[in-house]
């Protein structure tokens, strides 16, 4: 049974360029990022930890779901709306020697979570293969 489901964020303007960069994943990338969601769509939050998830330090609330894809560390972070069940991505990027690029990720991911609480900026189902992933019963 499902502990969360997935958003990702629309800008203002309407463009969701977190679900683009999944689109954009190889067959491997896409594969990887489906068995890091599906592990922790059924795991209660105290339990994402590595090597699918993991809490950021001095970066509450945000976490990261934590794949490969394009043969590098890739990283989606977001935040737990605890209240819907739901974890929203805010943010692709990369991760290498504890460094993330784009440099401006994390204050990125910040302000897109303050833009959605505000009722500025929206959410959209996570899609794989245009479908709502994971769906229930998965």
């Amino acid at each position: 049974m499902l502990q969360w489901k997935f958003q990702t964020y629309v800008s203002p303007t309407g463009r969701n360029d977190v679900q683009d960069a999944i689109d954009g994943y190889d067959i491997y990338g896409q594969t990887m990022f489906e068995r890091a969601v599906m592990h922790l769509a059924v795991s209660p939050k105290k339990q994402w930890d590595e090597p699918h998830g993991k809490k950021l330090k001095n970066e509450d609330p945000l976490y990261e779901i934590r794949y490969q894809a394009f043969r590098r560390q890739e990283r989606a972070l977001g935040y737990f709306d605890d209240a819907a069940g739901t974890f929203v991505i805010l943010v692709i990027c990369n991760h290498k020697d504890k460094v993330y690029k784009p440099a401006s990720a994390f204050n990125t991911a910040h302000t897109r979570m303050e833009q959605i609480r505000s009722g500025q900026a929206t959410t959209a189902a996570l899609q794989v293969d245009g479908a709502n992933f994971p769906e229930d019963g998965q």
